[in-house]
């Protein structure tokens, strides 16, 4: 028996004890909650029961609560956050916390105070601070769970990560009266974060921009109904899962502050918010903690930059306004400002089926944050009003951008998006219309900074655009890049000119590399290539490069740019007789592409393996009959696995021989190439 206590104890000390492990629930049918300082509150909270259901009267019932802020208030006076149980979690690290219905207000009650009527719900005095307070930690083997109601039992989260906006079953909080943020994870380790949308209930103010539209946020009672960031971070944050997430339509940012440790992200949608994505600068500099990483995987940002419209109308794009750096805005997606120069580094980076579009100033992440591992793959980046993609890396590092599509179009948010309510370009004059830092920074599709002695590959991407350079590399500092070698292979680079007074080259071909700290020791070397449309490139025909037109299906012609929207609908795929089939090298670790084919040996190059269906499926041939034979009707039929798709099905006559039909690649009026 001795034994067996002392093993539980070591058990508990490890995180895997869970015996005191409580459930907490949220529901609309529930009740006021029970405390030491409320003796007339109904429920306990820890049954998924409506008050109802224990006879509608009596106290301390095992029924959940009516209100979200029972979670971290009673509805007793709470003066500030030191005051418990009047202010913070119900509970204890490693509880779970189930909310369902909604959707949920969080913050003050009203405009004027913390208080409803029946209960205080808030800081009194406080409207700003009066956001969810961050959870209990939780530890390795016993995470706090915070859950809305899909993510609870049976996991079945639909969750938004693509506009058109599409009804989904995630469990709405919503932030306002000034609070300055929904969520808290600042200060909590091992939390998980599932099922839950978390947004504001604001189109008609805002607190970014010059001029405020549609007017400025009032910050002082009577308060405007609008709130800051979605989920907010410090330097102590870390060990956090975010899971099926939809933020959107913050007054601030989707996501606020530096973190401290790893975060893991899945199937998480940052958009439409005022100022940013996710801003790493809490206002101080402050850089992230030693150990911090980010794994992000099927992550979309879009729109941030632009406010959202409350309620949304324009379901593919719902901006009521958008601002940029010359307005008094911002509009990174993934931000890493904060000090001067690379004043952090994480030591891993991975943004894996990312999604990265239209947001008013840069893509990705910021020269400010380093990382020592760093893999950008299977992604996609247009339509960014800066660099699509921007980023350090920290000494003896490790940089992998593979399998990615990328569009070098950042005056495209100069027209009208398609969707939108208007063109949001400053020229039109137009109400919310604040654009006009196009191509800030000189335009450039790629910058990176690159750390001594470290590795960089650039391999299997496709790479489209008008921007004046393609990748503007440099050394962290000078003369600093040491042993670092930048590795070109199996890509594809199309480039249009810009034949506009646009840039300051006008009619110029992109440029495809520039060294843009002229130093000796940055290293560049490339292989089996396809560049076609650039200038500044490697010699055609040497180790591999080609220099002819990539053959895309319905590709623009050349000097089809002005408009911008040419490059819409970009259609990656190779058209039959493309130069890039079959013409790469293999890459090591590179053997599916975009859309998780299977590369052949040789594989093709670019982004997208020849043959791939547009929907992320192969295309798949049946005939009837099959094997055909010598002039024999054959009835032709092509499917892609996917629901919703189609292709239309035919009759083709083999004129000799016999064939077997199998892998197929369809061009964009339906006709069927064998492979």
């Amino acid at each position: 028996m001795r034994k067996l206590i002392l093993f539980a104890l070591l058990l508990c000390g490890f995180g895997v004890c869970r015996a005191h492990a409580t459930t907490w629930y949220v529901r609309s049918d529930g009740g006021t909650r029970y405390s030491v300082n409320v003796t007339t509150g109904q429920c306990n909270g820890q049954y998924d029961a409506s008050y109802a259901s224990t006879g509608g009267s009596g106290v301390n019932q095992n029924c959940a609560f009516n209100d979200v802020r029972y979670l971290w208030q009673d509805g007793s006076y709470a003066i500030d956050g030191s005051t418990f149980p009047a202010w913070g979690w119900i509970g204890a690290g490693g509880d779970t916390y189930v909310i369902r219905n909604g959707p949920w207000r969080i913050g003050w009650p009203n405009a004027s105070s913390a208080y409803t009527g029946s209960s205080y719900f808030g800081l009194a005095g406080d409207p700003y601070g009066s956001g969810a307070p961050h959870p209990p930690s939780g530890t390795s083997g016993a995470h706090t769970r915070i859950l809305g109601a899909c993510a609870y039992g049976t996991y079945t989260c639909n969750p938004v990560m693509t506009y058109p906006y599409t009804p989904n079953n995630l469990t709405q909080l919503f932030g306002g009266f000034a609070a300055g943020h929904v969520l808290s994870v600042g200060g909590s380790q091992y939390v998980d974060l599932e099922g839950l949308e978390i947004t504001t209930h604001n189109g008609a103010c805002s607190r970014v921009g010059v001029p405020a539209y549609p007017t400025s946020c009032s910050t002082s009672p009577p308060l405007g109904d609008y709130a800051g960031d979605g989920i907010g971070t410090n330097t102590s944050t870390g060990n956090i899962t975010m899971q099926d997430l939809y933020i959107h339509g913050m007054g601030q940012s989707g996501l606020s502050g530096p973190i401290g440790g790893p975060i893991t992200m899945t199937r998480v949608f940052a958009g439409f918010n005022d100022f940013a994505g996710w801003n790493f600068d809490d206002g101080n500099g402050t850089p992230d903690a030693a150990g911090s990483a980010i794994i992000a995987n099927y992550v979309w940002m879009e729109g941030n930059g632009c406010q959202e419209q409350y309620p949304i109308v324009n379901t593919q794009f719902p901006a009521v306004a958008c601002w940029d750096t010359n307005s008094g805005g911002f509009g990174d997606s993934w931000s890493g400002q904060g000090g001067t120069g690379q004043s952090s580094i994480l030591s891993e980076l991975i943004c894996d089926h990312c999604t990265t579009i239209y947001n008013t100033k840069d893509g990705f992440i910021g020269p400010h944050v380093a990382s020592t591992v760093g893999v950008l793959t299977n992604s996609v980046w247009y339509g960014n009003m800066g660099q699509q993609i921007k980023w350090g890396s920290s000494a003896n590092s490790t940089i992998t951008i593979e399998n990615n599509l990328i569009e070098g179009n950042c005056y495209r948010m100069a027209q009208q998006i398609p969707g939108a309510a208007q063109n949001f370009n400053m020229s039109t004059g137009l109400g919310g219309s604040y654009l006009s830092g196009f191509c800030r920074a000189a335009g450039d599709l790629v910058a990176l900074w690159d750390g001594s002695n470290s590795t960089i590959l650039i391999a299997g991407n496709t790479v489209v655009g008008y921007a004046p350079t393609f990748f503007d590399i440099g050394c962290a500092s000078s003369g600093t890049c040491g042993a670092t070698t930048n590795q070109f292979i199996d890509n594809i680079f199309l480039g249009y000119s810009t034949g506009t007074s646009y840039y300051p080259n006008s009619g110029e071909a992109p440029g495809l590399y520039y060294n843009n700290t002229g130093d000796p020791t940055l290293s560049f070397t490339a292989s089996h290539n396809v560049e076609y449309g650039i200038r500044n490139g490697d010699t055609c025909g040497v180790n591999g490069i080609i220099c002819s037109d990539p053959n895309f299906v319905g590709e623009p012609a050349q000097g089809a740019w002005p408009p911008e929207s040419v490059l819409d609908n970009f259609n990656f795929q190779l058209a039959s007789g493309s130069p890039a089939i079959h013409a790469g090298i293999a890459v090591s670790g590179l053997t599916i592409d975009y859309y998780g084919a299977t590369r052949p040996s040789p594989p093709s190059i670019g982004g997208l393996e020849y043959g791939t269906g547009p929907l992320g499926e192969q295309v798949t041939v049946s005939a009837t009959p099959n094997p055909a034979t010598l002039a024999q009707p054959v009835t032709l039929t092509a499917t892609v696995a996917q629901t919703g798709s189609s292709v239309p099905t035919g009759s083709i006559n083999f004129k000799n021989g016999s064939v077997s039909l199998g892998q197929a690649s369809l061009d964009n009026t339906g006709t069927a190439t064998l492979a």
